[in-house]
């Protein structure tokens, strides 16, 4: 496929998803700007979603590219799985050890860090994991598996 149809295509999914969202989100409570229902933020984040679809589908389709491309499948297949692995992980040994192993791949195997950087990945991951336990289990008081 050439660019220019990897852009369209693209754009198109995007807007579906948009759409597909700011449905499922009408059919929630809505609410008002100063009371907001569930579905409010939803609507929200669906309408924007929705805006830059169409922005890149305009630019797709007025900027036309000649050469073609391939669509980089190895790390959003890798990002899905870690992801996966992260849910089934998280049930069974919890949410700081599962989300610092995930932080650990997403920042050291995405990112491709030098062999003398690791010790920076996993104080990063670290922080990362630490930092997410103590916003949702103590300030917001949220329970984790």
């Amino acid at each position: 496929m050439k660019r220019l149809d990897l852009e369209v295509v693209g754009s198109l999914f995007w807007i579906v998803m948009g759409i597909a969202f700011a449905f499922g989100a009408v059919k929630m409570r809505l609410g008002t700007f100063r009371n907001p229902g569930s579905g409010f933020i939803p609507l929200g984040i669906a309408l924007l979603l929705l805006s830059f679809s169409l922005i890149n589908l305009i630019k797709g389709l007025v900027h036309r590219t000649r050469h073609a491309s391939t669509i980089p499948w190895k790390k959003p297949a890798f990002v899905v799985a870690s992801v996966l692995l992260y849910l089934l992980l998280l049930a069974v040994i919890g949410f700081l050890p599962s989300t610092f192993m995930l932080m650990v791949v997403l920042l050291g195997l995405l990112i491709r860090v030098p062999k003398n950087r690791w010790p920076t990945v996993f104080f990063c991951a670290a922080v990362a994991a630490l930092s997410a336990w103590l916003i949702f289990s103590v300030f917001l008081r949220v329970p984790f598996p």
